[in-house]
């Protein structure tokens, strides 16, 4: 049975499931599937098809809440991606000061479409990980909303978890990287300049901690890529290698996307390799402990050699 709010926006009464899904809907867009997958952490009863996710996605749509665009599908068709309102917006966050950028209530450009569809399986293949692990989602921010910047450099990753698990907190930002940027090159996009940049940014919060007299947990994170071979997470890690300031600090992890979506227990499981090719999970109950796994042998780009 699902508990209602007596509030009502545009006439429809919201449950704490709808409330669920258009939060879902501030960190990402997504497809009736992603939001059915989803709907196990909304709390209550999941939806059990698609087709009743798309009759409530109307009743919210009618009332003003969200908005829906059709997308190509890959063999042909069209499917739908949902995106929040405004409206929506204030329903779902109604002690929110600040309105959500522009963009993110928008129609999204051809070109970024794809980029935006595997980030949302990624980040839903995430979230329902951490439900069925026990691990508490305790902040979730999507695309541009999450900025890094000190000096010459700003991140903005494509979105960013704070997960707490066995009385620890892990802060984790996602780069899903579909091989469109350069690998080692200047360029304000390329896997350099953003390594470069989250190296800049880690050195100065915990600069800024040292300063402080060391009050609270040491500041850290984890930058993981995600992209769409072996060879390229290869080269990413050989590149975080070659830029770190502190050999031993585990800045960056990388897997391939195949690889990530396709383990059921991703948040706990060691699939991701750091820059000394060993194996990390995302989150660590033990973190002093080393896993079973032969390190993986990270490999120089080719275009990297110089020539004899």
């Amino acid at each position: 049975m699902l508990s209602y709010f007596p509030d009502m926006a545009q006439g429809i009464i919201l449950s704490q499931r709808d409330l669920a899904l258009l939060r879902l809907l501030d960190v990402t867009p997504a497809t009736a599937a992603h939001i059915r997958k989803a709907s196990v952490t909304f709390g209550g009863q999941p939806f059990r098809d698609e087709r009743r996710v798309r009759e409530r996605l109307q009743a919210l749509g009618d009332a003003g809440l969200v908005k829906s665009w059709p997308a190509a599908v890959p063999g042909g068709g069209l499917k739908a991606y949902y995106r929040l309102t405004l409206e929506g917006h204030r329903s779902a966050f109604p002690d929110a000061t600040e309105a959500p950028p522009r963009t993110s209530l928008q129609e999204i450009a051809p070109s970024r479409l794809r980029h935006f569809m595997v980030t949302a399986d990624v980040i839903v293949h995430s979230l329902v990980a951490c439900h069925e692990r026990g691990v508490r989602v305790l902040q979730s921010l999507g695309d541009s909303r999450l900025t890094l910047q000190v000096g010459e450099y700003r991140q903005q990753p494509d979105f960013h978890l704070q997960l707490g698990y066995t009385g620890r907190t892990f802060n984790l930002v996602f780069e899903v990287d579909n091989a469109t940027e350069p690998l080692d090159s200047h360029r304000e996009q390329s896997i350099r300049t953003k390594i470069l940049g989250y190296e800049t940014y880690q050195d100065w919060v915990l600069r800024l901690w040292n300063e402080s007299g060391r009050e609270g947990p040491r500041p850290s994170f984890r930058v993981v890529f995600l992209t769409t071979g072996a060879e390229r997470a290869n080269h990413i890690l050989w590149l975080a290698r070659e830029l770190t300031r502190n050999k031993d600090r585990r800045l960056v992890y990388a897997t391939t996307q195949d690889v990530y979506l396709g383990e059921p227990q991703v948040v706990t499981q060691p699939i991701l390799n750091d820059h000394h090719g060993h194996w990390q999970p995302l989150v660590n109950a033990q973190p002093s402990s080393r896993f079973l796994r032969e390190p993986i042998q990270l490999r120089q780009p080719v275009a990297q050699i110089p020539a004899l």
